[in-house]
């Protein structure tokens, strides 16, 4: 694959890509990239998880979304789950295990990975100073209906959420 930087600054990478196409074509694209991200699934109980209301000020409105956040400060995505789940809860896991990952497209080059965290015990580290949210306990399945409900859908955790009521039918049964 050739590559062209085009930009790189503010944790972001901008670059023109050409590949080849299985048939001898090649595709050329812009391509956006930034470090990856962890979201976590946080049981309180084996019903109950752990949802967050954000305020998000470019939305000018508050979202419903899992704890989530950038692996830029370890290059470790199971140390940045727990991490982003002790600054945006207070809550540190005594398990936290890697379910899934997901990608945005082929042309934004950052996944995003989820982890499951149980045995939740309280251990705050201090919240990013830009951050304004609260913590609440809440039941599966109304997370997913909070989540999807939200003004501006979170996608890290719609897809996470959904992904684990399909693999998990027992706990999405209404």
């Amino acid at each position: 694959m050739e590559s062209e930087e085009l930009y790189s600054g503010f944790g972001w990478r901008v670059s023109m890509d050409c590949s080849p196409l299985p048939d001898g074509r090649i595709k050329k694209a812009v391509r956006v990239g930034r470090c990856d991200t962890v979201s976590i699934i946080a049981f309180k109980s084996p019903k109950t998880i752990i949802l967050l209301r954000e305020f998000r000020p470019f939305y000018g409105e508050h979202i419903w979304q899992l704890p989530t956040g950038r692996v830029n400060k370890e290059t470790d995505q199971a140390a940045a789950a727990q991490r982003e789940l002790q600054e945006e809860t207070g809550l540190r896991a005594e398990t936290i295990s890697y379910y899934t990952s997901y990608y945005h497209s082929e042309t934004f080059d950052s996944g995003n990975h989820i982890y499951i965290a149980t045995g939740l015990v309280s251990d705050p580290l201090p919240p990013d100073h830009d951050e304004m949210m609260e913590a609440h306990e809440t039941d599966f399945n109304e997370a997913i209906e909070k989540v999807l409900s939200s003004p501006h859908i979170h996608g890290p955790s719609a897809c996470a959420l959904l992904r684990y009521a399909y693999d998990h039918t027992e706990i999405a049964a209404k």
